[in-house]
């Protein structure tokens, strides 16, 4: 089966949906949730993992707020300023209290996708929640949100980079001795630091490694030399840094320089990836309802992906269900999108040329397996797109 981008729409008069992003948006009146109405903070966990990677004070500027991902007219209409002005200034166990109210009113459906990943029915428990009294930013409530949610049945984890795991609860005590681990295609630090137990989570792991890792922990590269539950020298770090950033380079070019005769038009477009596009801009099903807005194109994680012609990035990191996308606006007054990446080359306002690599294909957010998910907008914001694969062909590329 084809990999598919879970980008779920509808319109405003019913659950809005930004670019695949499944957060409850629909502005109803707000009524108490009962015990058959009810969700236990695991299982809010798992669909903060699927919604936002668990990322509960996340504002990535696509209109979806939170680890739940709600839009301010559903947090507002639900009774959620009695605790932040947005979903993301709130504590967890704050926007568990309102998505029970959503629950409540709306049923699962109000998170389409992530519900049925995450095991969320009207009657899947009842949450242990202190909501307190006034909000309070996420990170400085962590402790309390995680001692809440660890008595129920799981721990608050703050992922990085899309990761799909769990942080370890097992104590620092029985992580004693420091060892290397290199980074492979693929990998977060949420996932390495689940596979090998490192007492902290992913945050320590980060800490530890800052100097391999650089200052966006979202950004791994292949190659990289980790420490595990150990201080990472800087000197190792700037010589495996160097190291895996010219293999990528090396990687990168070999790929363009393969492809560069059958992908490069003469109008100066080139295709996004090598890999054959699925044919899947504007299906309809059960994983869009409205359409979808992209085309996806066959690509194993890590392989290179370039920008269709030269422009500016107008964006560059998480955006919700796409997972690590980038935003290039082109001469000609249309916006090209790149979802689900593995990892990201390019910064906001960088220029960029035809070709340039721009980052990797991966599989983060909504994904079902890795491949490219890329759009043609009139404008920077979602439900803007147009014709993909027209557009490529209009511009000389032989698709």
């Amino acid at each position: 089966m084809l990999s598919a981008t879970r980008n779920l729409l509808s319109n405003r008069k019913s659950i809005a949906v930004a670019a695949g992003v499944t957060g409850a948006a629909i502005a109803l009146p707000m009524l108490g949730a009962t015990s058959a109405s009810a969700a236990s903070v695991s299982t809010w966990d798992r669909v903060a993992q699927c919604e936002s990677t668990n990322n509960w004070s996340i504002n990535s500027g696509n209109g979806f707020y939170g680890g739940l991902q709600f839009t301010n007219s559903t947090w507002q209409e639900f009774g959620g300023t009695q605790y932040a002005p947005r979903a993301d200034l709130a504590t967890k166990d704050q926007q568990i209290a309102i998505a029970e109210k959503v629950l409540a009113v709306q049923g699962p459906g109000a998170w389409p996708v992530c519900s049925v990943k995450a095991g969320l029915t009207k009657n899947s428990g009842t949450p242990s929640i202190d909501t307190g009294s006034a909000a309070k930013p996420v990170a400085a409530a962590s402790s309390a949100s995680s001692s809440a949610a660890s008595s129920s049945a799981g721990s608050d984890n703050a992922s990085a980079s899309g990761a799909q795991a769990t942080q370890s609860s097992k104590p620092a005590a029985a992580q004693t001795t420091a060892a290397t681990y290199s980074v492979v295609a693929g990998d977060t630090l949420s996932k390495i630091a689940n596979t090998h137990d490192v007492a902290g989570g992913w945050q320590k792991l980060y800490q530890d490694n800052r100097s391999v890792i650089g200052g966006n922990p979202n950004m791994i590269h292949q190659g990289q030399k980790l420490t595990l539950n150990g201080k990472a020298s800087a000197s190792a770090s700037n010589s495996a840094s160097s190291a895996a950033s010219s293999a990528a380079t090396t990687t990168a070019t070999a790929s363009d320089k393969a492809a560069s005769s059958q992908e490069t038009s003469s109008s100066g477009y080139v295709r996004p990836v090598s890999g054959a596009p699925h044919g899947s801009y504007g299906n309809s099903g059960s994983l869009w309802s409205n359409g979808h807005t992209g085309e996806d194109f066959s690509a194993a994680s890590g392989t290179p992906v370039k920008a269709v012609t030269s422009g500016t990035i107008v964006k560059a990191g998480w955006g919700g269900a796409y997972g690590n996308e980038i935003v290039i606006k082109h001469a000609d007054g249309k916006y090209t999108q790149y979802g689900h990446l593995s990892s990201l080359s390019v910064s906001v306002g960088q220029k960029v040329a035809t070709g340039q690599q721009v980052g990797l294909a991966g599989s983060t957010g909504n994904s079902t397996g890795p491949h490219l998910h890329f759009e043609v907008r009139t404008t920077p914001s979602y439900g803007s797109d147009v014709n993909p694969l027209a557009y490529l062909r209009a511009h000389g590329v032989n698709i």
